[in-house]
């Protein structure tokens, strides 16, 4: 073993980036020794059992055209997965709308007169298009403001905690980019000519027991390699010397190292930094993080139920032999409900289910620390469920409902207030002063990502240590998501 590769790497956090990196370096002889906050591995991207079944934190798919990251990705399957195929509705107005948006689909259901408000919303964009970087106007040119007051602006509010106004227009440029009414009207009638939006795919690889089986396989794997990874641990800040880092302080003491790589969130560790220039400190404090409520629903299927096969009659919509909705996942969009998305693990693969009958759904809530949502005790924060189940006429009955549980993640994602690129890349510069410092993954470098963003920053990291040139902080802003048609 060469001197360059028995050097220590510090990794905070033991999440789809961290990981992806430690299991590149812990093979390629570094020293690696990770620290996680939580007592699994995973992140926000781990598997957890519950009421005898297996559930994600969140619904998360991988899918990418990238042949390194779909290798490195079904490497740590066991080749146990499946193709799943991708059904994910916006839910408004007791009704399921195709998205991306179908043009017949969109009129049958809105209604005439309100689709033709709609497109003479759109027209009246073309004409006098909104003006600014916000999120708001970006949507209202490509849709009509009157389509993103119905399809957009309630969910994307919720979820932000600022009007859409506020929120940049990154989010939609990354997440929307190409797609707009006159494109959903063209494709109902001359199709699509096989081109699809980079995100919105129809099928996608997900491991039988849930996305946590490849974090989990990679812990094993880091560990056979040497490598060691303590959880329950708090690092509370990154140690450098002469502006080259040298160790971190945790909870439990400090440890020193070669190498610090963080996907902590990027605001408190940039903080942290003691020979980090004041004015780059100022600019860390106004980012935010917004943090997440997942609401765990346990929901029996029994169609014999006279109001359940009312309710399938109603709405008919509903899973093949369930009384559930048929997608992964669905958006609400509804002033009547606080939730902004609704996940059914039933819909997945059948091993989640683990032999039971009943369905799991994950309602998502949003909040920041200091609102009333955010302090609710379990109690509550499950029977806001349950009533926006019963209320929106997802579930037909409450005697359905057979089990909650709830749980609270913190700082689960950035926001991308308006301007908040400019003194981004600012920090950005400032943190490049810095020697064997770096910062990946979606808390840890303030971006937005899926997890095959965040596997791919933890692969690239790896390789930019081992001697190759490459810019982490493009990914998922110049990095093309690659995103399309089926996976290989």
């Amino acid at each position: 073993m060469t001197q360059e590769t028995s050097k220590k790497v510090l990794i905070i956090g033991a999440g789809p980036a961290g990981l992806s990196a430690a299991r590149v370096l812990s093979e390629s002889g570094y020293s690696v020794e990770i620290f996680e906050l939580e007592s699994q591995v995973g992140g926000m991207s781990k598997s957890v059992e519950l009421f005898s079944q297996i559930v994600d934190i969140g619904p998360h798919r991988f899918f990418s055209k990238d042949k390194r990251l779909n290798d490195f990705w079904h490497a740590h399957t066991n080749g146990e997965y499946e193709k799943v195929s991708r059904l994910t509705r916006i839910f408004y107005n007791r009704k399921f709308f195709y998205y991306p948006l179908r043009g017949f689909d969109a009129l049958l259901k809105l209604g005439f007169i309100e689709s033709a408000l709609c497109v003479l919303s759109y027209c009246k964009a073309k004409i006098l298009p909104f003006k600014g970087d916000s999120f708001e106007s970006w949507v209202a040119n490509a849709f009509g403001y009157r389509l993103y007051s119905i399809f957009f602006k309630g969910y994307t509010e919720k979820l932000w905690g600022i009007k859409g106004s506020e929120l940049d227009s990154d989010f939609a440029a990354q997440r929307i980019k190409g797609l707009n009414l006159y494109e959903a009207i063209k494709s109902a009638f001359f199709g699509n000519g096989g081109n699809k939006h980079k995100t919105l795919v129809d099928e996608f690889s997900y491991p039988k027991k849930g996305c946590g089986v490849v974090y989990n396989n990679m812990k094993d794997e880091i560990i056979k390699l040497g490598g060691t990874i303590h959880c329950d641990v708090e690092v509370v800040g990154i140690k450098t010397h002469n502006k080259k880092a040298v160790g971190i302080t945790t909870n439990k003491g400090d440890f020193s190292g070669d190498i610090v790589i963080s996907t902590a969130p990027f605001r408190d560790m940039v903080l942290s930094l003691d020979e980090l220039d004041s004015k780059t400190k100022d600019l860390a404090k106004k980012l935010k993080f917004r943090n997440t409520i997942l609401v765990y629903v346990e929901v029996a299927q029994d169609l014999q139920d006279s109001k359940i096969q009312d309710h399938t009659k109603t709405i008919n919509d509903v899973s093949s032999g369930t009384s559930l909705f048929k997608d992964n996942w669905i958006y609400v969009h509804s002033k009547d409900t606080q939730t902004g998305r609704i996940t059914n693990f039933a819909n997945w693969t059948k091993d989640l289910r683990c032999g039971k009958d009943s369905a799991i759904l994950c309602l998502e809530y949003w909040a920041n620390d200091d609102e009333p949502l955010w302090n609710l005790d379990e109690n509550t924060l499950g029977d806001t469920a349950k009533r926006d189940l019963l209320e929106s006429k997802l579930v037909a009955d409450s005697r359905l409902i057979k089990n909650v549980a709830v749980l609270k993640i913190h700082k689960s994602y950035p926001i991308y207030e308006r301007g908040y690129k400019e003194d981004l890349h600012q920090i950005y510069d400032a943190l490049d002063s810095f020697e064997d410092l770096y910062f990946i993954g979606r808390n840890g470098s303030f971006k937005y990502n899926n997890q095959d963003h965040s596997i791919l920053m933890g692969l690239m990291c790896a390789d930019k240590i081992l001697g190759k040139n490459c810019n982490l902080w493009h990914i998922n802003t110049d990095y093309d998501y690659q995103e399309g048609g089926k996976s290989e």
